[in-house]
């Protein structure tokens, strides 16, 4: 079955394992993928697109790891999907296409709705708001 909004497994696993930061510091990859049960490998390749856009430092060796490199209040959600996956496309067109077939939209607004209401979502909760467990 497809989701209605769909959110790559990189931004998914960006968002887990921010979280994880945000709640008990400094983690390794290999923790952080036993703790959300995803692989190692994709979940550092992830980490380290996020070290390279500041949202996070990494030290090699024992006792190294990643930790946030920014205050958890002051990360949102969208900070973190954007380093990952670039800025959301302004369209809502299940063809992708810039006019309808049909002159408009079959499902309306509807889409270009559910896509700002998530991104609003996303600029909204912060790091700080997930560790806390008060994300709405």
């Amino acid at each position: 079955m497809s989701e209605v909004v769909a959110v790559s497994e990189a931004a998914s696993l960006a968002f887990h394992g921010m979280a994880l930061l945000a709640s008990g510091g400094r983690m390794s990859a290999k923790e952080m993928a036993e703790a959300v049960k995803v692989s190692e490998a994709h979940l550092a390749k992830v980490f380290q697109r996020l070290a390279r856009e500041g949202l996070v430092s990494s030290t090699r060796g024992p006792g190294g790891g990643f930790e946030l490199a920014v205050p958890a209040a002051g990360v949102t959600l969208y900070d973190v999907y954007v380093a990952v996956e670039g800025p959301p496309g302004e369209g809502g067109c299940l063809l992708h296409r810039e006019t309808c077939p049909f002159g408009s939209c079959i499902l309306g607004s509807t889409l270009v709705d559910i896509k700002r209401e998530f991104i609003d979502y996303l600029k909204r909760a912060t790091l700080e708001d997930l560790a806390r467990g008060e994300a709405e």
